[in-house]
């Protein structure tokens, strides 16, 4: 019950922030086990509902990438290239170093963040925004006026 009440919450926060396409939700939901105790199945319905998703449900007023800040950056940082490795020990959209990736979580997304998907790297960023702040990305930051 307690993994559903995850997912659950998991679903609402990534789909009302739309920082995950429908299709990405429910590639989570398919590595949470949502077998209960009772061997009920929560995915089926019969001990508690978990919304299912589509495109639809989030609202025809969202664009399909609303990363805000973090479009911004990537367009700094890789020319908006969520995919780049040249090569220089930083990687993805966001230039994440394999450090940065490893300390905030990213090794359970990818095994480098140009492998992730941009909603990845991004709540990824978000952690090591939370512990270092804008400094992780020095000079395009301050080229956006975040510090």
């Amino acid at each position: 019950m307690a993994r559903a009440m995850i997912y659950a919450a998991l679903v609402t926060l990534v789909s009302t922030t739309g920082l995950a396409r429908a299709s990405e939700v429910e590639d989570m939901g398919a590595a949470v086990d949502l077998t209960g105790v009772d061997g009920s199945s929560e995915a089926d319905g019969s001990a508690g509902a978990v919304p299912d998703l589509t495109v639809e449900d989030r609202g025809a007023q969202q664009p399909e990438r609303p990363y805000g800040v973090w479009e911004k950056l990537a367009a700094c940082e890789s020319t908006s290239n969520w995919r780049a490795n040249t090569g220089n020990g930083y990687y993805g959209g966001l230039q994440a170093d394999m450090t940065f990736w490893r300390r905030h979580g990213g090794m359970a997304f990818a095994p480098r963040p140009d492998l992730a998907s941009p909603a990845q790297q991004i709540a990824v960023a978000e952690r090591g925004l939370a512990v270092q702040g804008w400094a992780a990305w020095p000079a395009c930051s301050r080229r956006l006026g975040l510090r």
